[in-house]
Protein backbone atom coordinates (compact mmCIF):
# COMPACT_ATOMS: atom_id res chain seq x y z
CA UNK A 1 0.00 0.00 0.00
CA UNK A 2 2.37 2.66 -1.30
CA UNK A 3 -0.26 5.38 -0.87
CA UNK A 4 0.23 5.06 2.90
CA UNK A 5 3.69 6.54 2.46
CA UNK A 6 2.04 9.96 2.17
CA UNK A 7 0.72 9.74 5.75
CA UNK A 8 2.90 9.69 8.83
CA UNK A 9 0.68 7.00 10.33
CA UNK A 10 -2.56 5.36 9.31
CA UNK A 11 -4.74 3.98 12.13
CA UNK A 12 -6.13 1.07 10.11
CA UNK A 13 -6.63 -1.13 13.16
CA UNK A 14 -8.69 1.64 14.80
CA UNK A 15 -10.94 1.85 11.74
CA UNK A 16 -11.38 -1.93 11.75
CA UNK A 17 -12.81 -2.05 15.27
CA UNK A 18 -16.16 -3.89 15.21
CA UNK A 19 -17.93 -1.21 17.26
CA UNK A 20 -18.61 0.70 14.03
CA UNK A 21 -19.48 -1.90 11.36
CA UNK A 22 -19.93 0.70 8.60
CA UNK A 23 -16.44 2.14 8.97
CA UNK A 24 -15.09 -1.40 9.32
CA UNK A 25 -16.82 -2.49 6.09
CA UNK A 26 -15.58 0.44 4.01
CA UNK A 27 -12.08 0.13 5.43
CA UNK A 28 -11.95 -3.52 4.37
CA UNK A 29 -13.30 -2.81 0.88
CA UNK A 30 -11.95 0.63 -0.01
CA UNK A 31 -8.65 0.75 1.88
CA UNK A 32 -7.61 -2.90 2.11
CA UNK A 33 -9.07 -3.93 -1.28
CA UNK A 34 -11.15 -6.79 0.09
CA UNK A 35 -13.98 -8.00 -2.11
CA UNK A 36 -17.49 -7.11 -0.88
CA UNK A 37 -18.03 -10.88 -0.87
CA UNK A 38 -15.11 -11.44 1.49
CA UNK A 39 -16.52 -13.14 4.62
CA UNK A 40 -15.31 -10.37 6.96
CA UNK A 41 -16.72 -7.67 4.66
CA UNK A 42 -20.07 -9.42 4.37
CA UNK A 43 -20.27 -9.83 8.12
CA UNK A 44 -19.50 -6.16 8.68
CA UNK A 45 -22.04 -4.97 6.12
CA UNK A 46 -24.75 -7.22 7.53
CA UNK A 47 -24.14 -5.69 10.96
CA UNK A 48 -24.77 -2.10 9.81
CA UNK A 49 -28.57 -2.31 10.02
CA UNK A 50 -28.43 -3.74 13.54
CA UNK A 51 -25.80 -1.29 14.82
CA UNK A 52 -27.74 0.52 17.60
CA UNK A 53 -27.61 4.07 16.14
CA UNK A 54 -28.85 2.78 12.77
CA UNK A 55 -31.37 0.34 14.24
CA UNK A 56 -32.92 3.14 16.31
CA UNK A 57 -33.07 5.39 13.26
CA UNK A 58 -34.74 2.72 11.13
CA UNK A 59 -37.22 1.98 13.90
CA UNK A 60 -38.26 5.66 13.93
CA UNK A 61 -39.35 5.53 10.28
CA UNK A 62 -43.06 6.16 9.68
CA UNK A 63 -45.07 3.39 7.98
CA UNK A 64 -45.39 5.49 4.82
CA UNK A 65 -41.60 5.53 4.48
CA UNK A 66 -40.65 8.97 5.75
CA UNK A 67 -39.04 10.34 8.89
CA UNK A 68 -40.78 12.99 11.03
CA UNK A 69 -42.55 15.12 8.35
CA UNK A 70 -44.20 14.29 5.06
CA UNK A 71 -42.20 17.12 3.53
CA UNK A 72 -39.16 15.04 2.67
CA UNK A 73 -36.75 17.94 3.23
CA UNK A 74 -37.93 19.09 6.67
CA UNK A 75 -36.93 19.30 9.41
CA UNK A 76 -33.51 20.33 8.16
CA UNK A 77 -30.78 17.79 9.01
CA UNK A 78 -33.33 15.30 10.40
CA UNK A 79 -35.94 14.79 7.69
CA UNK A 80 -36.11 11.94 5.18
CA UNK A 81 -33.77 13.61 2.70
CA UNK A 82 -31.02 14.10 5.29
CA UNK A 83 -31.50 10.67 6.82
CA UNK A 84 -31.10 8.95 3.45
CA UNK A 85 -27.91 10.93 2.73
CA UNK A 86 -26.41 9.40 5.87
CA UNK A 87 -27.78 5.89 5.34
CA UNK A 88 -26.46 5.83 1.78
CA UNK A 89 -22.96 6.67 2.97
CA UNK A 90 -23.14 4.02 5.69
CA UNK A 91 -23.63 1.21 3.19
CA UNK A 92 -27.28 0.22 3.44
CA UNK A 93 -29.12 -0.71 0.23
CA UNK A 94 -32.63 -1.46 -1.01
CA UNK A 95 -32.18 -5.01 0.26
CA UNK A 96 -33.38 -3.45 3.51
CA UNK A 97 -37.16 -2.95 3.65
CA UNK A 98 -36.81 0.42 5.41
CA UNK A 99 -34.66 1.70 2.57
CA UNK A 100 -37.12 0.45 -0.05
CA UNK A 101 -40.03 2.20 1.66
CA UNK A 102 -38.08 5.43 2.02
CA UNK A 103 -37.00 5.49 -1.63
CA UNK A 104 -40.50 4.76 -2.89
CA UNK A 105 -41.71 7.62 -0.70
CA UNK A 106 -39.13 9.92 -2.34
CA UNK A 107 -40.20 8.86 -5.81
CA UNK A 108 -43.70 10.21 -5.11
CA UNK A 109 -42.12 13.68 -5.23
CA UNK A 110 -40.74 13.22 -8.74
CA UNK A 111 -42.37 15.15 -11.57
CA UNK A 112 -43.36 12.68 -14.27
CA UNK A 113 -42.95 15.16 -17.12
CA UNK A 114 -39.27 15.98 -16.54
CA UNK A 115 -37.86 13.70 -13.82
CA UNK A 116 -37.17 16.51 -11.35
CA UNK A 117 -37.77 16.06 -7.61
CA UNK A 118 -40.03 18.78 -6.21
CA UNK A 119 -41.48 19.83 -2.87
CA UNK A 120 -44.86 21.15 -1.80
CA UNK A 121 -44.65 24.77 -0.71
CA UNK A 122 -47.09 27.40 0.48
CA UNK A 123 -47.44 30.07 -2.19
CA UNK A 124 -49.18 33.40 -1.52
CA UNK A 125 -52.65 33.33 -3.01
CA UNK A 126 -52.37 29.70 -4.09
CA UNK A 127 -52.09 27.76 -0.86
CA UNK A 128 -49.97 24.60 -0.79
CA UNK A 129 -48.80 23.68 -4.27
CA UNK A 130 -46.00 21.88 -6.08
CA UNK A 131 -42.77 23.80 -6.50
CA UNK A 132 -41.88 23.35 -10.16
CA UNK A 133 -38.37 24.77 -9.92
CA UNK A 134 -36.42 22.19 -7.89
CA UNK A 135 -33.05 23.07 -6.42
CA UNK A 136 -30.37 21.21 -8.36
CA UNK A 137 -28.25 20.64 -5.24
CA UNK A 138 -31.11 18.87 -3.44
CA UNK A 139 -32.01 17.00 -6.61
CA UNK A 140 -28.41 15.87 -7.19
CA UNK A 141 -28.08 14.57 -3.66
CA UNK A 142 -31.29 12.59 -4.06
CA UNK A 143 -29.87 11.03 -7.23
CA UNK A 144 -26.65 10.22 -5.39
CA UNK A 145 -28.24 8.33 -2.53
CA UNK A 146 -30.61 6.56 -4.92
CA UNK A 147 -27.53 5.26 -6.75
CA UNK A 148 -25.88 4.27 -3.47
CA UNK A 149 -29.03 2.54 -2.24
CA UNK A 150 -29.40 0.36 -5.33
CA UNK A 151 -31.57 2.36 -7.75
CA UNK A 152 -28.82 3.22 -10.23
CA UNK A 153 -30.55 1.58 -13.20
CA UNK A 154 -34.09 2.43 -12.22
CA UNK A 155 -35.72 4.48 -15.04
CA UNK A 156 -36.84 7.04 -12.47
CA UNK A 157 -33.26 7.64 -11.36
CA UNK A 158 -32.09 7.90 -14.97
CA UNK A 159 -34.82 10.48 -15.61
CA UNK A 160 -33.53 12.48 -12.66
CA UNK A 161 -30.02 12.39 -14.08
CA UNK A 162 -31.27 13.54 -17.49
CA UNK A 163 -33.00 16.53 -15.89
CA UNK A 164 -29.77 17.67 -14.25
CA UNK A 165 -27.65 17.26 -17.37
CA UNK A 166 -30.19 19.26 -19.36
CA UNK A 167 -30.01 22.18 -16.91
CA UNK A 168 -26.25 22.80 -16.82
CA UNK A 169 -25.17 26.43 -17.37
CA UNK A 170 -22.76 27.58 -20.05
CA UNK A 171 -19.89 27.94 -17.56
CA UNK A 172 -20.21 24.27 -16.57
CA UNK A 173 -22.02 24.88 -13.27
CA UNK A 174 -25.61 24.77 -12.05
CA UNK A 175 -27.73 27.70 -10.90
CA UNK A 176 -29.95 27.71 -7.80
CA UNK A 177 -31.18 31.31 -7.55
CA UNK A 178 -32.65 33.17 -10.49
CA UNK A 179 -31.97 36.52 -8.81
CA UNK A 180 -28.23 36.00 -8.44
CA UNK A 181 -25.51 36.21 -11.07
CA UNK A 182 -23.32 33.55 -9.42
CA UNK A 183 -23.86 29.86 -10.00
CA UNK A 184 -23.98 27.33 -7.18
CA UNK A 185 -20.81 25.50 -6.19
CA UNK A 186 -22.76 23.19 -3.91
CA UNK A 187 -25.07 22.06 -6.71
CA UNK A 188 -22.18 21.54 -9.11
CA UNK A 189 -20.23 19.58 -6.53
CA UNK A 190 -23.26 17.44 -5.76
CA UNK A 191 -23.59 16.58 -9.45
CA UNK A 192 -19.93 15.53 -9.52
CA UNK A 193 -20.41 13.38 -6.44
CA UNK A 194 -23.12 11.24 -8.01
CA UNK A 195 -21.46 11.26 -11.44
CA UNK A 196 -18.37 9.75 -9.85
CA UNK A 197 -20.51 6.73 -8.87
CA UNK A 198 -22.17 6.30 -12.27
CA UNK A 199 -19.89 5.54 -15.26
CA UNK A 200 -22.48 6.54 -17.85
CA UNK A 201 -22.87 10.00 -16.31
CA UNK A 202 -19.15 10.37 -15.67
CA UNK A 203 -18.52 9.97 -19.40
CA UNK A 204 -20.93 12.76 -20.34
CA UNK A 205 -19.22 15.96 -21.62
CA UNK A 206 -21.17 18.00 -19.07
CA UNK A 207 -19.26 16.35 -16.22
CA UNK A 208 -15.83 17.23 -17.60
CA UNK A 209 -16.91 20.88 -17.84
CA UNK A 210 -18.30 20.80 -14.30
CA UNK A 211 -15.18 19.16 -12.87
CA UNK A 212 -12.96 21.80 -14.47
CA UNK A 213 -15.11 24.57 -12.99
CA UNK A 214 -15.02 23.07 -9.50
CA UNK A 215 -11.32 22.28 -9.60
CA UNK A 216 -10.59 25.88 -10.58
CA UNK A 217 -12.29 27.06 -7.36
CA UNK A 218 -10.59 24.48 -5.14
CA UNK A 219 -8.98 26.17 -2.11
CA UNK A 220 -9.83 29.65 -3.40
CA UNK A 221 -11.16 32.03 -0.70
CA UNK A 222 -13.75 33.42 -3.13
CA UNK A 223 -15.93 30.30 -2.98
CA UNK A 224 -18.37 31.96 -0.59
CA UNK A 225 -20.10 33.92 -3.33
CA UNK A 226 -21.11 30.65 -5.00
CA UNK A 227 -23.79 29.94 -2.36
CA UNK A 228 -21.62 27.89 -0.01
CA UNK A 229 -19.70 28.62 3.14
CA UNK A 230 -15.98 29.30 2.89
CA UNK A 231 -15.45 25.73 4.01
CA UNK A 232 -12.29 24.47 2.32
CA UNK A 233 -10.44 24.43 5.64
CA UNK A 234 -13.27 23.05 7.77
CA UNK A 235 -13.58 19.31 8.38
CA UNK A 236 -17.28 18.66 8.80
CA UNK A 237 -19.30 15.45 8.78
CA UNK A 238 -21.82 14.43 7.46
CA UNK A 239 -21.37 16.13 4.08
CA UNK A 240 -24.56 18.14 4.18
CA UNK A 241 -22.73 21.19 2.90
CA UNK A 242 -19.80 21.68 0.59
CA UNK A 243 -16.52 20.20 1.83
CA UNK A 244 -12.92 19.58 0.88
CA UNK A 245 -13.10 15.82 1.41
CA UNK A 246 -16.28 15.23 -0.59
CA UNK A 247 -14.93 17.42 -3.41
CA UNK A 248 -11.56 15.69 -3.56
CA UNK A 249 -13.24 12.29 -3.49
CA UNK A 250 -15.41 13.14 -6.49
CA UNK A 251 -12.57 14.70 -8.47
CA UNK A 252 -10.30 11.74 -7.75
CA UNK A 253 -12.92 9.27 -8.94
CA UNK A 254 -13.29 11.36 -12.10
CA UNK A 255 -9.61 11.02 -12.90
CA UNK A 256 -7.89 13.99 -11.24
CA UNK A 257 -4.53 13.42 -9.52
CA UNK A 258 -2.05 15.37 -7.43
CA UNK A 259 -0.38 16.40 -10.67
CA UNK A 260 -3.01 19.14 -10.91
CA UNK A 261 -1.80 22.24 -8.99
CA UNK A 262 -5.14 22.82 -7.25
CA UNK A 263 -5.38 19.19 -6.19
CA UNK A 264 -1.81 19.30 -4.90
CA UNK A 265 -2.59 22.39 -2.82
CA UNK A 266 -5.67 20.74 -1.36
CA UNK A 267 -3.77 17.54 -0.62
CA UNK A 268 -1.08 19.50 1.18
CA UNK A 269 -3.70 21.07 3.42
CA UNK A 270 -5.43 17.73 4.04
CA UNK A 271 -2.18 16.09 5.12
CA UNK A 272 -1.42 19.04 7.40
CA UNK A 273 -4.61 18.29 9.36
CA UNK A 274 -3.62 14.73 10.26
CA UNK A 275 -3.14 14.27 14.00
CA UNK A 276 -0.06 12.62 15.54
CA UNK A 277 -2.04 9.41 16.10
CA UNK A 278 -2.84 9.26 12.37
CA UNK A 279 -6.50 10.29 12.60
CA UNK A 280 -8.27 13.38 11.32
CA UNK A 281 -10.34 15.54 13.70
CA UNK A 282 -13.94 16.64 13.38
CA UNK A 283 -14.08 20.45 13.36
CA UNK A 284 -17.86 20.74 13.44
CA UNK A 285 -21.08 19.04 12.45
CA UNK A 286 -24.56 20.27 11.52
CA UNK A 287 -27.20 20.31 14.25
CA UNK A 288 -29.36 18.39 14.88
CA UNK A 289 -28.25 15.12 13.30
CA UNK A 290 -29.91 11.76 12.59
CA UNK A 291 -27.42 10.21 15.03
CA UNK A 292 -24.23 11.02 16.88
CA UNK A 293 -21.20 11.30 14.59
CA UNK A 294 -18.65 12.25 17.24
CA UNK A 295 -17.53 15.29 19.15
CA UNK A 296 -15.88 18.30 17.51
CA UNK A 297 -12.20 18.55 18.31
CA UNK A 298 -11.78 14.78 18.65
CA UNK A 299 -10.37 12.18 16.23
CA UNK A 300 -13.16 11.05 13.94
CA UNK A 301 -13.47 7.67 12.24
CA UNK A 302 -15.67 8.92 9.40
CA UNK A 303 -13.30 11.73 8.43
CA UNK A 304 -10.25 9.53 8.85
CA UNK A 305 -11.73 6.86 6.59
CA UNK A 306 -12.61 9.45 3.95
CA UNK A 307 -9.26 11.22 4.17
CA UNK A 308 -7.44 7.93 3.61
CA UNK A 309 -9.82 7.08 0.76
CA UNK A 310 -8.97 10.37 -0.93
CA UNK A 311 -5.23 9.93 -0.46
CA UNK A 312 -5.41 6.43 -1.92
CA UNK A 313 -7.52 7.56 -4.89
CA UNK A 314 -5.29 10.50 -5.72
CA UNK A 315 -1.93 8.72 -5.55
Amino acid sequence: MRWLDMTHEAPISWLLEPENPSVRYWTLVDLLDRSPDDPEAREARAAIATWPPVAELLAAQKPEGHWINRDYYLPKYNGTFWTLIVLGDLGLTAENEHIRRACEFLFTFQCEENGAFCRRRRVAGRGVTWAREPGPCTHARIVRFLIQLGYQNDPRTRAGIDWLLANQREDGMWHCRTDDRYNCLRATGDVLRFAALDPATAAHPAIARAADAVCDLLMRPSMGKYHVKNAWTTLEYPYFDYSLLSTLDALARLGYTVEHPRIAQAMEYLLSRQLPDGAWPLDQHPRPLPFDVGKPGRPNKWLTLDALRVIKLLT
